[in-house]
């Protein structure tokens, strides 16, 4: 049996940073300053989370009994990163106990969805289009995305025009890929945004395109903006070049505008705040 029809089978892989894990309290100092205290005094609180580095059955049992709602399901969640590393079988079961598209799940399905794309993306995937919802599915492609940027960004561009819901995280991790596909081919990047209906996806990819390509080849952008017979992208691109060039300095402002040409200067111009 496959690893792509087992992607469980990726959670062994999964190592915890320790910044992502809980340090101890000082209660061990309390104990020694004060040596009278009691075995009740000293056990945890039921309502507390597990303790860390100890994933065990009888931990996500503890877990479960918590009776209020949201410290349950932070504890539920504690016990699966506890045991990534050490019994990713305990994690999957944690996982499973948390409600489908709570935030403590989605911060966990967009973990996995990061450390088995970095193995195998496409099995990355394929685990991604078993998960229980739509948005599940969704915030685990948007971190796979992420990772298969970093070698082809337009595949990533492309996967989530196709699979994202609109939404702060579809809107970062839009904004990250494209980033990454103008560092490597702006006119492509460009062209690839430009095809698309207007509305906030089309603005937010044209922005974060051309303001990039502006801080590094001026001339450039600004001979793609001559180009353009559409004038609703080009409205949008002037206006994404004009909130890029109000945060350079004075210098490199004077170099931007030297290289457009005489009507996207005046355009540039009047779209920039008076100075003070």
């Amino acid at each position: 049996m496959t690893r792509l029809f087992q992607p469980w089978i990726c959670l062994s892989l999964l190592v915890i940073a320790a910044c992502e894990r809980p340090e101890k309290t000082g209660r061990h100092a309390e104990e020694q300053a004060s040596p009278q205290v009691t075995r009740s005094a000293k056990r945890q609180p039921r309502e507390a989370l597990p303790e860390p580095h100890k994933p065990t059955r009888a931990t996500l049992a503890e877990a479960q009994a918590i009776t209020e709602p949201a410290a349950r399901a932070r504890a539920i969640a504690q016990v699966a990163w506890n045991a990534l590393e050490e019994d990713p079988e305990l994690a999957r079961e944690a996982l499973g106990l948390l409600a489908a598209d709570s935030p403590e799940r989605i911060a966990l399905i967009q973990h996995f969805a990061m450390r088995m794309a970095d193995e195998n993306p496409d099995a990355a995937l394929e685990w991604a289009g078993t998960l229980e919802s739509e948005q599940e599915s969704a915030a685990a492609r948007a971190r796979i995305a992420l990772v298969i940027a970093a070698e082809d960004p337009a595949r990533a561009a492309n996967l989530l025009s196709e699979s994202g819901i609109p939404g702060r995280e579809f809107d970062v991790a839009i904004v990250q890929v494209l980033q990454r596909w103008a560092d490597k081919s702006a006119p492509d990047a460009a062209a690839w945004v430009a095809t698309f209906p207007p509305g906030g996806f089309r603005k937010a990819g044209i922005e974060a395109v051309v303001s990039q390509w502006a801080a590094s080849d001026p001339q450039a952008v600004f001979s793609w903006l001559s180009t353009l017979s559409d004038e609703s992208i080009r409205g949008e691109a002037t206006l994404a070049i004009a909130g890029a060039l109000g945060q350079q300095t004075p210098e490199t402002r004077a170099v931007w505008l030297n290289a457009a040409d005489p009507r996207t200067r005046e355009q540039l111009e009047q779209a920039q705040p008076p100075a003070e």
